[in-house]
């Protein structure tokens, strides 16, 4: 396959991931089928399986990609990006501002809503995106812990606390529709006093 077949299929394979996330989005997980998703594409079937093997497949595939993406904003900083304030700052804010967006807010509620029937999403979500998440802020609090920077503790736990405390009180109000957008001013308030409160919580 040559350069430019590589780069159309690749281009072909993002344009069917768009479509497939705005079909589950809008109808869910089990009205939405392969033929709706070909449909939508102006293809056939047949093109779509050449690329995904199922429904399932094409929903893992478009998780881990959006989920790829909040990993990509999250951990765009170097290592010697700032102090710990700064970069759980740089944290608080990626995070918050991914899970405030469409498109993750519609996500978290396809999860909810569907996981009953099909526990396998959940599982799919989960993987790509939350658990790696939390891995890799972990081994960032786990390389603050030995530096004595944060009391020793289990860094897994210290960082599920640190995401709890960053979206403490502004997001599931928005999930709940009882809130509109925060301000860019709200979102400041809200990072700097979920930083302050967890390092004040995990000082040595």
């Amino acid at each position: 396959m040559s350069v430019a077949q590589t780069i159309k299929r690749e281009d072909r394979r993002e344009t069917i991931l768009d479509v497939a996330r705005d079909c589950f989005l809008a109808e869910g997980f089990a009205a939405t089928s392969m033929s709706t998703i070909a449909a939508r594409l102006g293809g056939s079937k047949g093109t779509l399986y050449n690329y995904f093997k199922s429904k399932e497949e094409l929903f893992a595939a478009m998780m881990q990609r959006t989920c790829g993406d909040l990993q990509e904003t999250l951990f765009d900083i170097g290592p010697d990006a700032g102090d710990a304030e700064a970069r759980l700052t740089h944290f608080a804010r990626s995070f918050l501002a991914h899970l405030m967006t469409d498109e993750a807010r519609g996500i978290q509620r396809l999860i909810v809503s569907e996981s009953e029937r099909f526990p396998e999403l959940g599982r799919v979500f989960y993987d790509s995106g939350p658990k790696i998440v939390l891995e890799r802020i972990g081994a960032y609090l786990q390389e603050l812990m030995d530096a004595g920077v944060l009391r020793r503790t289990d860094p897994h736990w210290a960082a599920q606390h640190f995401k709890d405390i960053a979206i403490s009180g502004i997001y599931w109000p928005r999930m709940w529709g009882v809130a509109a957008d925060p301000t860019p001013a709200e979102v400041d308030e809200q990072v700097a006093r979920a930083v302050d409160t967890f390092l004040r919580a995990y000082k040595p």
